[in-house]
């Protein structure tokens, strides 16, 4: 089986949305929680489990009219699923943004395998509460940060359980560099990681797989 891992964030969308949401509360503590994270002072998981306690009060109506606003997903990422999918590559998605922007956005009816952090509500409001897919930190790199979702981890639990001939990875963060070491082949759109592929869109993506991995 070969499998395909998506980012969500900045790669499925052309804009990072848990960026979007967190401006909402309008609050200066988000952004010092997040330079905090930057300068290595605190883990990836620390710093949104802190976020999200200023999201406390925001309703979901607000947050889906923000995004609606600010951000769009990439024109290619449908066609680009559809390939994955004719031509016998699995798509998941992992990713530490939070479940009501990929639900916003529909992506759950095209990827069936999705791991992202999750902020819980009550009646349609935030509770300033989240929880993600898997908490315990693995140190496959020297360079830890922490994520919420260990990106690696991942693969490795999915290759024991679709025992997985190929792999291929796409993003532009932090947790997908570190992915990129572990996967056959690997797509950035951010020229600071390294990967297989540097690319700018989706539209590469499904242009280098067209030429090179069809079946």
């Amino acid at each position: 089986m070969n499998i395909f891992i998506f980012d969500f964030d900045g790669t499925i969308t052309r804009k990072d949305t848990t960026d979007l949401i967190l401006e909402i509360p309008n609050k200066d503590q988000i952004w010092q929680i997040e330079e905090k994270w930057q300068n290595g002072e605190i883990t990836s998981y620390q710093c949104m489990k802190a976020q999200a306690r200023f999201l406390k009060g925001i309703t979901k109506k607000e947050i889906h009219q923000h995004l609606k606003q600010h951000s769009y997903l990439d024109k290619k990422f449908s066609k680009l699923v559809h390939f994955l999918k004719t031509n016998k590559i699995y798509p998941v998605l992992l990713s530490e943004g939070y479940d009501l922007s990929i639900k916003f956005y529909g992506v759950q009816k095209q990827i069936k395998d999705i791991y992202c952090s999750h902020l819980i509500t009550d009646n349609g409001t935030l509770t300033g509460k989240l929880t993600v897919s898997n908490e315990k930190t693995w140190n496959y790199n020297e360079k830890c940060i922490g994520c919420c979702i260990c990106k690696v981890d991942f693969l490795r639990k999915l290759s024991t359980q679709y025992n997985i001939t190929k792999s291929f990875a796409v993003g532009d963060g932090r947790s997908d560099a570190c992915l990129f070491k572990y996967v056959d082949t690997s797509f950035s759109l951010n020229s600071k990681y390294k990967a297989t592929y540097q690319v700018k869109d989706l539209s590469d993506v499904l242009r280098i797989l067209k030429k090179n991995f069809r079946c």
